[in-house]
């Protein structure tokens, strides 16, 4: 026995570092700053993680998320990343939907980005590493008019971006007025008018909004096959996935869809289905970077490609480059900050973009600074009403 016991200790790694005693989550505070809802995380060691949980359409209901599932949070060890995700999520009995997702997403940011400052590391390294060196982006165009679009998207392409959204709704927003024929009218006019500007190696995509009926998108799609847009963007509502079906099988243009679902389970229809060729879940609203990876995997089976949504800040942001760096199957990512000067205050930096392309953010957890100071000097300001559009007969239309 002492020969065995001697053997075993002489087998064990003279290099093993020592077993450290593992942080705890002290604090957790919803900052409601400006237009965003940020979460912060302290911990007993000093290291303060931030997440972005910002839904412009329920900040209140996602700082209420927020502050329901916190108490499953104080007392636990940060880096154990998984287990509290699935703490926050299947501890409480009702589940799912945009708030929800939005609180979620933000507690898992701030989770990673401890955990990767904790490791001195940038978090793409914590998810696996680079699968890719850069990220391809893609910026917007608006325009009261096709001329207007067509020479915002001129502007675009001087700067090195390849790819481009637009969506062609101005004049109908502002009269609250909703008519599909005449919005596939103009949005034709549009595509016309930018291609034309940018030419065939430019790759346009064409935004819906979850605006039309099947019979419409289909419509628009056949319309639009002469001017080969890349794809077409949530050409109709979010909440039957099978009506995709109808639109999939009458046009040999690529669709995408996937922002307003907020998890896993909320995708799996339309990817085990294959009713799209691109997934469009957003970081700060599909459950944080950790779901995001596994709806990736899951696309991933059906040889379905990620091009993430994305309107957040440099915060939410930082987190969308992290998770597109480490995913496999991404193709593209929504760059807002492209389309004109990058301003920033509480959080910085965006990403730096070369010749079309995002690269990494190098510092620690998710590479940013965030100005708390300046951040509770802000007042929140109370969200404004989304265009309340109805059809030419007085009925409700979608935004």
């Amino acid at each position: 026995m002492a020969g065995l016991s001697a053997l075993a200790q002489s087998d064990r790694p003279t290099g093993a570092r020592p077993k450290e005693r593992r942080m705890k989550i002290t604090k957790v505070e919803p900052i409601l700053t400006g237009s965003d809802v940020f979460i912060k995380i302290e911990t007993d060691a000093g290291i303060v993680g931030y997440g972005d949980g910002t839904n412009h359409f329920l900040p209140y209901a996602a700082e209420g998320a927020l502050k329901d599932v916190i108490p499953y949070l104080i007392g636990e060890d940060p880096e154990r990343v998984e287990y509290l995700w699935q703490a926050c999520f299947r501890r409480r009995f009702y589940r799912g939907g945009p708030a929800t997702g939005s609180a979620i997403s933000a507690i898992d940011m701030a989770l990673w980005d401890i955990k990767g400052k904790a490791c001195g590391v940038p978090v793409y390294q914590m998810l696996g590493g680079l699968a890719r060196t850069k990220v391809r982006v893609y910026g917007h165009v608006g325009g009261n008019t096709a001329d207007e679009a067509a020479q915002q998207a001129k502007e675009r392409v001087a700067k090195g971006i390849t790819a481009l959204r637009f969506r062609a709704f101005h004049s109908y927003d502002a009269v609250d007025l909703h008519d599909h024929k005449l919005a596939v009218e103009q949005q034709i006019e549009y595509l016309a008018a930018i291609r034309s500007a940018v030419g065939d190696r430019i790759d346009l995509i064409l935004e819906c909004h979850g605006r039309y009926d099947p019979v419409w998108a289909i419509e628009l799609a056949r319309r639009a096959e002469p001017y080969r847009p890349f794809l077409i963007e949530d050409p109709i509502r979010h909440e039957n996935p099978q009506a995709m079906a109808q639109v999939r099988s009458s046009t040999r243009i690529p669709l995408a869809t996937g922002e307003r679902f907020h998890s896993k389970w909320d995708f799996r229809e339309t990817i085990v289905n294959s009713y799209v060729d691109y997934l469009r879940p957003d970081v700060c609203h599909c459950g944080g970077l950790s779901e995001m990876k596994k709806i990736a995997a899951f696309g991933e089976v059906f040889y379905l490609n990620l091009i993430p949504h994305n309107n957040a800040g440099p915060l939410g942001t930082a987190a969308t480059l992290h998770a597109a760096l480490a995913i496999p199957n991404v193709t593209l990512i929504e760059a807002p900050w492209v389309n004109g000067e990058a301003k920033t205050d509480v959080v910085s930096p965006y990403p730096k973009v070369e010749a079309g392309y995002a690269l990494p953010l190098e510092g620690p957890g998710l590479g940013i600074t965030f100005d708390e100071a300046l951040a509770r000097s802000k007042p929140f300001q109370k969200p404004g009403l989304q265009p309340r559009l109805n059809d030419p007969d007085g009925s409700v239309r979608d935004f």
